[in-house]
């Protein structure tokens, strides 16, 4: 599977996870084809090393979408096709840096089960739990929290991650 990543201080922070929602925006069939409109992240990632914290806040705004996600039933598969950019904005101590992440996917392919508001996809044996903040006729929005930790070479790294990717159908 190929995750889409975004590279931060040099830590892979991969964007998927759970929350919950009631069922309020959900009145339609996700079996069909979904044309990517825009994806934006949000979050902050804080690096102890020494005693000492640093944090950085930073901001994703997604360009040049351009790809599909196709959710098929019996059996449920999905496949997605194409790519976007993200202009990623971090702050640091009052310091703004603006870097750009090409040819990135939110999902690739596998299987799906829909309960509710939440949508579990499996991805090369890895499960990952979104939440349909909406899904109608014709738009769909899914929404995802990372929350990842990570210590290497006795620097630790703590990140959280909000993902809200919206489509529309073809």
């Amino acid at each position: 599977m190929k995750k889409f990543t975004i590279l931060f201080l040099s830590l892979s922070i991969s964007l998927f996870s759970c929350s919950n929602d009631s069922d309020n925006n959900i009145s339609a069939d996700i079996v069909g084809t979904w044309i990517g409109v825009d994806v934006n992240y949000t979050g902050s990632t804080t690096t102890k090393f020494q005693g000492e914290n640093v944090t950085a806040n930073f901001i994703g705004e997604a360009y040049d979408v351009d790809y599909t996600l196709t959710f098929l039933e019996n059996p449920n598969t999905f496949v997605s096709d194409g790519s976007y950019n993200i202009e990623l904005t971090t702050t640091i101590d009052g310091q703004t840096q603006v870097d750009n992440s090409e040819n990135l996917e939110f999902l690739s392919g596998g299987s799906w089960i829909k309960v509710g508001n939440q949508l579990s996809v499996v991805e090369d044996g890895e499960t990952i739990i979104l939440t349909i903040k909406e899904l109608t006729e014709t738009s769909m929005t899914l929404t995802a929290v990372e929350v990842e930790e990570i210590i290497d070479q006795g620097i630790a790294f703590s990140s959280t991650v909000n993902i809200v990717v919206t489509y529309i159908r073809q």
